[in-house]
Parts: structure tokens; C-alpha cells; sequence
């Protein structure tokens, strides 16, 4: 299984493995002390790779889960999540509203291209991102960007999500079968 880390007009890496940090870039941030209160990271000091590493290494200010049968209805229902889980939380309105929109791509993809049973979705903010994933049960295949047609009907889901996150992923499900699609919003300070 393949895994990658995307951020919009920096292309998309492949590897084999999760990548290395670009030594180049600023060291991830490590965890700070739940009684401390970390400043929310612009997420433009870190890579796409520090950023999937966040994933698992940063304490979680928040989180909602769900899990939805893989059928079409399940996009409505992962909508219907995120506005559930957006009022609790008290989201602006054009956080939810692209939350909404890269939650629901998320799901339409994997319910499209997996031949999953069941869709794992997940909602959960630290340090200022708020982070969007959909872990599948059966799909291999990598997301990407395209560029489709001006009369295609289908084809934009990645296009969008790269319009709205600060950055996305796909990262292999250690132990099981499936990955991890992910996306990165920032959250209005």
C-alpha cells in the first residue's frame, strides 16, 4: 500500500513508506502538556509529511466519530454529522460549510472506488487545523487530483478538496486492510 501527503500547488508525494521529514523544513512540534495551551501552527510552517505525522503524535483538542454503512446515502449522513458536530463545537459558518463539502467528497469517493462495507469517518481539531478523515475497509488506490473536462459530471471530489484544505493525505490503516484519506482546514483563530 502506497501512502501520500498533499499540499495544494506543491504536487503530491508517492512513497512506499510514510515520507521522511524534509530536513529542510521546521521540526514537528512535539507535545506540549495538556495544562499548557499551545498557539495554534500556521499550517504553512510545517510539510504535508508533518502534517500526516501530526495525525498521531499531536494531543486532540476535540473529536467525533461515525460510522456509516459504504452506500451513496452515507454522503448525506456524513454531512448531516459534520453540521451535528459543527454546531457542538460552534464552528463558523464557512468552516462548516467546507468542512461539509471535503467530508462529503471524502465519503463519495471511498462509497466510489472501495469495495468497502463500512466507512469510518472522523472529525478532530489540534493546534489550530481541523482535521477531516474517512478510513475505508478495502481500497488501495491513492486519491488524486484531476482535471476534468468542462462537460464532466463527476471527477472535481479531490480538485475541491485541494481548493479548501490547508493540506490531504492517504495513509495506509496499520494492522488492517484500507487507508486513511485525510484532510487539513484551518480553524479562524
Amino acid at each position: 500500500m502506497q501512502s501520500s501527503t498533499h499540499r495544494p500547488g506543491l504536487g503530491t508525494g508517492w512513497t512506499e513508506e510514510p515520507p521522511e521529514p524534509d530536513p529542510s523544513s521546521p521540526a514537528l512540534p512535539e507535545p506540549s502538556a495538556p495544562s499548557m495551551s499551545p498557539s495554534p501552527l500556521s499550517a504553512s510552517d510545517l510539510s504535508p509529511s508533518q502534517l500526516g505525522a501530526a495525525r498521531s503524535t499531536w494531543p486532540m483538542d476535540r473529536q467525533a466519530a461515525a460510522t456509516f454503512c459504504a452506500e451513496a446515502e452515507s454522503v448525506t449522513r456524513a454531512r448531516l454529522f459534520v453540521r451535528i458536530t459543527g454546531a457542538m463545537w460552534r464552528l463558523r459558518p464557512e468552516t462548516l460549510a467546507d468542512t461539509e463539502l471535503c467530508m462529503s467528497e471524502l465519503v463519495g469517493n471511498a462509497v466510489r472506488h472501495t469495495a468497502s462495507h463500512r466507512l469510518h469517518c472522523r472529525l478532530w481539531s489540534a493546534r489550530g487545523l481541523l482535521f477531516v478523515e474517512v478510513d475505508d475497509e478495502q481500497g488501495s488506490d491513492i486519491p488524486h487530483v484531476e482535471q476534468p473536462g468542462d462537460d464532466d459530471e463527476c471527477g472535481r471530489g479531490m480538485l475541491l478538496i485541494d481548493t479548501f484544505a490547508t493540506a490531504w493525505g492517504s495513509l495506509p490503516r496499520p494492522g488492517q486492510v484500507g487507508k486513511t484519506v485525510w484532510a487539513a482546514l484551518p480553524l479562524p483563530r
